[in-house]
């Protein structure tokens, strides 16, 4: 069932998995010369954060995000309408992305905001500049921490801001600040779910669920990209995963991807949460890009420890 906003009706509960979910071994990426914890893929999208205006994102203009953004705009220009929905509109659909999880965000009006895979994004600075009162705090691995922290030598940070790094993946969430009692609380990962293979979702969703359980509550936000989204074009999936897989030192995306939604949303409620549902990202979507929605590849979904009380 799909909702866009706090006042839609509550959603039916996902049925059950399958009976079992892909299995996978955690793959190990080799080793890279230079700041091997930035792949290519960050400062590509940071560029598209720079291109579509996004407040601060200038911070996070890289030669290379450029270079790679280049590329990719001149091979979707030669190709044109020659190429599939998925491919033609992809840059739409990333604009779109980012956008409807700000859009989540100021509905759900949180109090603190943590989000884990920040990358260069400038949402937590603009979040702390707009809003005072909001403590976000984000975090990633120290490579990514290190040069964001440089960067911002350009800038003045809000004293609501923090940028720390964290190991998803660990025993708990360790943070520099933690939620106050009676404080609304949201979680994020974008662009991160399915960079990890199962068993490394079900690790980080219970930290997430259990850090938010602590905090007395909160919302999850995440994308997911289901095989079933490339029924259409399977092929597409392929060269996508193989693609982005490359770019981040050999990544195999094998038996990464959820099947379906339903898949996604009874794993996440395995782990911890209490309901976990898809999003209506067409109705959350308030940017100036309007492409067909049918072809877009990921999913927005949310969910909530201690149900709706928190929103």
């Amino acid at each position: 069932m799909k909702r866009g906003d706090g006042t839609a009706p509550k959603p039916k509960r996902p049925r059950a998995a399958r009976s079992a979910f892909p299995r996978t071994a955690t793959i190990r990426a080799p080793a890279r010369r230079g700041n091997a914890g930035i792949a290519p893929t960050a400062h590509y999208t940071a560029q598209a954060w720079v291109r579509e205006g996004f407040p601060n994102a200038d911070l996070f203009d890289t030669w290379m995000g450029r270079a790679l953004y280049g590329v990719a705009e001149a091979a979707r220009s030669i190709a044109g309408p020659l190429l599939p929905g998925v491919m033609r509109h992809a840059q739409e659909y990333l604009f779109i992305r980012h956008h409807v999880y700000e859009e989540r965000l100021r509905q759900l009006a949180p109090d603190f905001v943590l989000e884990v895979g920040a990358g260069l994004s400038p949402r937590g600075l603009t979040c702390t500049r707009e809003r005072p009162q909001m403590i976000y705090t984000e975090a990633d691995l120290p490579d990514m921490v290190q040069e964001k922290r440089r960067r911002f030598e350009q800038t003045s940070l809000p004293a609501n801001y923090y940028l720390t790094t964290i190991d998803l993946l660990g025993d708990a969430l360790v943070l520099p600040v933690n939620p106050r009692e009676g404080q609304r609380v949201l979680a994020i990962t974008e662009g991160v779910t399915d960079y990890l293979s199962m068993e490394e979702k079900a690790v980080a969703w219970k930290n997430l669920s259990t850090f938010l359980r602590d905090a007395g509550g909160g919302t999850y936000l995440c994308e997911i990209h289901p095989m079933s989204q490339h029924a259409d074009s399977p092929w597409v999936a392929q060269v996508a995963m193989r693609t982005i897989g490359a770019l981040v030192g050999g990544l195999s995306f094998e038996g990464r991807l959820f099947e379906c939604p339903e898949d996604a949303t009874a794993l996440m409620q395995q782990c911890g949460f209490d309901e976990a549902y898809v999003l209506d990202a067409a109705s959350l979507n308030r940017s100036r890009h309007h492409p067909p929605m049918q072809h877009c590849h990921w999913l927005l979904v949310e969910a909530t420890v201690g149900a709706d009380s928190r929103l």
